[in-house]
């Protein structure tokens, strides 16, 4: 007997590869380090989280590339208000710019609310310079979140859908500090600098062949997303559950297959701009590297890793084809530990993930999670943050399951 479970254990080591949390570790910290700044896609810290992917999955032999994904950034360096002599720059979020007009000379007006449209038709014809907005209870509640949200879906522009819009009036909204200052009297003084930049997000893409020449056309595509939220002043948003977990556990899984590839091509694909509203995701599959028709299905994984993790498990959502590969993939966790729900039961949850750019396209798809956290969207997503032995399980369950659909999906 004793004999048979060694030789068991043998078996199940060489049908899933694990890699050691020691390795986990590492490439969480070349992903989710404060040196990656939050990862925003366009930024340097992103280019360099991209950087480390690549070359780690380079010397595991997969081959490697970047797609390019073109964006437009409304780039306001340089921009500044004075009051009462000291100088407030708009890096470091003292102010966002909700809506840029030509400048005018004139008087800044400062309101308490944003005006409509008879209000700024007003201000315009009275040639006012633009208008100073007093934040409301719930921008100033939480004011980085506020500015944050702004740089996400009022400064960074998907190339393809962007039309320069000619706003009437500029309107700035100021932080609630700024807005202090104000209130004791003191009169400030805008100087808005603007230009319209073309920049790139980048979308990691590495490819292992099938080993099959009459299957490896088609293709299953595994991914995550590699972006986050970026950083405000000295605030660093790492996001290592949100999507560092899932990058982290995808490329264990990638390495781990490099040496043994299944008989279909594989797919590992690391998206940007998920947090810009899918933008890499959706460029990927507007620019698909191979034929939409040869996409057998998507597995996305996001947020896989917190140990403050709603759901102790993991769970999958998906089209219903998936559900007995998905459980019997999962033998190392508990069975109360995995939960499978249909795609039509959270649809509107799947929207919000890359997963949607798939199912738009027809793709059939799953989502591996393991729920929410608490500390979504703030400076507390950090390292410490993660439980390295759930997510060292989550990438036994992604290799193990790839394998099977690798089979099973016709």
């Amino acid at each position: 007997m004793k004999r048979y479970l060694i030789i068991l254990l043998l078996i199940m080591a060489f049908t899933v590869q694990g890699q050691t949390i020691e390795s986990l570790q590492k490439d969480m910290y070349g992903i989710a380090s404060d040196a990656t700044e939050g990862r925003f896609t366009g930024s340097s810290g992103y280019l360099k989280a991209a950087r480390y992917v690549i070359g780690e999955l380079k010397a595991a032999g997969l081959k490697t590339t970047f797609q390019t994904v073109p964006l437009f950034w409304n780039n306001y360096q340089g921009s500044m208000i004075t009051i009462g002599g000291k100088i407030y720059p708009h890096q470091g979020g003292n102010f966002i710019v909700l809506q840029h007009a030509t400048s005018t000379p004139g008087e800044w007006v400062v309101l308490k609310a944003m005006p409509d449209s008879a209000a700024i038709a007003a201000l315009t014809k009275q040639k006012v310079a633009g208008v100073i907005l007093i934040p409301d209870q719930q921008q100033s509640g939480d004011w980085e979140t506020t500015v944050i949200r702004q740089y996400r879906f009022g400064y960074m522009h998907y190339a393809a859908d962007f039309v320069q819009k000619n706003s009437r009036l500029t309107i700035i909204l100021i932080s609630p500090a700024l807005a202090e200052e104000i209130n004791k009297g003191q009169k400030p003084m805008v100087n808005l600098k603007f230009k319209q930049d073309q920049t790139n997000g980048y979308n990691v893409i590495a490819t292992l062949p099938g080993r099959d020449k009459l299957l490896k056309d088609q293709t299953i595509i595994v991914g995550a997303h590699l972006d986050h939220i970026g950083r405000l002043g000295d605030h660093i948003y790492n996001g290592a559950n949100d999507d560092g977990s899932g990058c982290v556990a995808l490329m264990a899984a990638a390495k781990a297959m490099a040496k043994h590839p299944t008989q279909k091509s594989l797919l590992f694909v690391f998206y940007c701009g998920e947090e810009l509203n899918l933008l890499g995701s959706r460029y990927f599959m507007e620019h698909p590297p191979v034929p939409v028709k040869n996409m057998l299905m998507n597995i996305n994984l996001e947020q896989v890793g917190s140990k403050h993790r709603s759901f102790q498990g993991i769970w999958a959502v998906g089209d219903e084809q998936f559900k007995a590969d998905f459980f019997s993939s999962g033998k190392m966790f508990a069975e109360p530990d995995l939960k499978f729900s249909p795609t039509d039961t959270l649809r509107d949850e799947l929207s919000n993930t890359d997963t949607y750019s798939f199912m738009k396209k027809n793709v059939p798809s799953l989502l591996l999670s393991s729920g929410g956290f608490d500390e979504h969207h703030t400076t507390q997503d950090k390292i410490t943050l993660i439980d390295f032995g759930h997510l060292q399980k989550a990438s036994q369950l992604l290799q193990s399951l790839i394998k099977t659909l690798s089979k099973h999906v016709p």
